[in-house]
Order: C-alpha cells, then sequence, then structure tokens
C-alpha cells in the first residue's frame, strides 16, 4: 500500500449485496468500491477520472454506472464552456484540412 493511500476494512450485511444471487468476495468488493467512489463523485470530492480510477473501472464504465444509480453528472458551466472551446478548435482544424 501506498503512502499517500489508507487501508479501511468494515463489515456489512450480506443482504446488501447478495440478493438471492451466488457472489464471490471479488465482485462483492469491486461493487463496494463503485459505490463507495459514486459517492465520493456525487458529493463532488473526486473527478470523474479519479472516481473511476478507484473503482478500477474505464470512465465510461463508471459513467454507465452512474447511470444506472440515478447519479447525476457533476458538470458545470465552465467545464462545458472547455468542451466547446475544444470542439470549435477542433471544427477550425478540420475546416483547414
Amino acid at each position: 500500500m501506498s503512502s499517500d493511500t489508507i487501508k479501511i476494512e468494515f463489515e456489512l450485511p450480506q443482504e446488501l449485496f447478495l440478493k438471492g444471487k451466488n457472489i464471490t468476495q471479488t465482485l462483492i468488493r469491486a461493487e463496494t468500491m463503485k459505490r463507495l467512489a459514486a459517492t465520493f463523485y456525487a458529493d463532488g470530492s473526486l473527478s470523474l477520472g479519479k472516481a473511476a480510477q478507484i473503482a478500477n473501472v474505464s470512465k465510461q464504465d463508471f459513467l454507465d454506472f452512474l447511470s444506472s444509480h440515478n447519479i447525476p453528472l457533476n458538470y458545470d458551466v465552465h467545464e462545458l464552456e472547455k468542451d466547446l472551446s475544444i470542439v470549435k478548435e477542433f471544427l477550425q482544424d478540420e475546416n483547414s484540412l
């Protein structure tokens, strides 16, 4: 474990995960990390990229997870303006070809 991380161990009720399914400890850990990362993403503590990294999934998979759990994107006007600027720049470059 690196010096910039902490290790937390805790117990959760089985019914949070089992719901009639035969599920492994690996799948339980993966689901727990996605839910934890989503919580920190939702409150603005983590960026999308960092939350996906903590959840150990791609950004697209994390976006799908957020959507399936009705968690809205943290996307503000500043980010929209930045994205629009990138698109505008791209289109100008395309037109100059």
